[in-house]
């Protein structure tokens, strides 16, 4: 098990990434889990093995042989989600777990935590957040209002941050942040980590890197 961890090539993270994911579901050994952005399995697969049942929601989850106890969902998370969570409502079910790492712009990321916290069966839950390094990803958490949903307990945006040497024009990626719900306790919610300071060269950079990454996705797109 724990060389399958780090030898895994289907897992899109850092190995640093991976031993914290492990050892936070080690410790919860959540009941009910849900992935965000499936891609090939490599997480899910982690998931699976700590959690009694894993929901993992993807455009098209690339998957061959999921474990038993995972239920794929293939759809645009911002309708596939919201559904998935009124039916676990419905269901008197509670999420344990959450892994997000679909919709990596600023407006997707945030609206998928929104859905994740808004929900009735979220309610004492740890949610970890995957590239919270990239500017995109931060900054729409960043400008989440947490203080709406009163049952946030912890929000810390670099949880892992790793160190990646990338040039000016490179987007950067990695790095978890966590955000821990706990509608039982009602102690003042601690928020750390929240800004990410970049080098002055970054910060001028960042119409260039917008460009850069709008004419990937249109390429992307042309490509499908």
């Amino acid at each position: 098990m724990l060389v399958e961890l780090f030898s895994r090539p289907d897992w899109q993270m850092a190995l640093g990434e991976r031993a914290a994911i492990a050892g936070v579901l080690a410790q919860l050994r959540p009941r009910l889990s849900i992935e965000v952005g499936t891609a090939e399995g490599g997480s899910l697969r982690t998931l699976a093995a700590w959690s009694e049942h894993v929901h993992s929601l993807d455009f098209a989850p690339a998957v061959a042989d999921p474990p038993p106890n995972v239920t794929l969902h293939a759809g645009d998370s911002h309708l596939v989600l919201p559904a998935l969570l009124r039916e676990l409502e419905r269901a008197g079910e509670r999420v344990d777990f959450a892994l997000v790492d679909g919709d990596h712009s600023a407006a997707g990321v945030r609206r998928d935590v929104e859905d994740l916290l808004a929900s009735a069966a979220v309610r004492r839950t740890v949610i970890l957040l995957h590239d919270t390094a990239n500017e995109h990803v931060r900054r729409g958490l960043r400008d989440l209002d947490f203080a709406r949903y009163s049952k946030v307990r912890l929000v810390d945006l670099a949880f892992v941050e790793l160190q990646r040497s990338t040039t000016a024009l490179q987007e950067e990626w990695g790095g978890l942040g966590m955000i821990v719900v706990d509608e039982a306790d009602r102690g003042r919610a601690v928020m750390r980590n929240l800004e990410r300071r970049s080098p002055p060269l970054r910060r001028a950079l960042v119409p260039a890197r917008a460009l850069l990454r709008r004419a990937h996705d249109a390429a992307q797109r042309t490509r499908q």
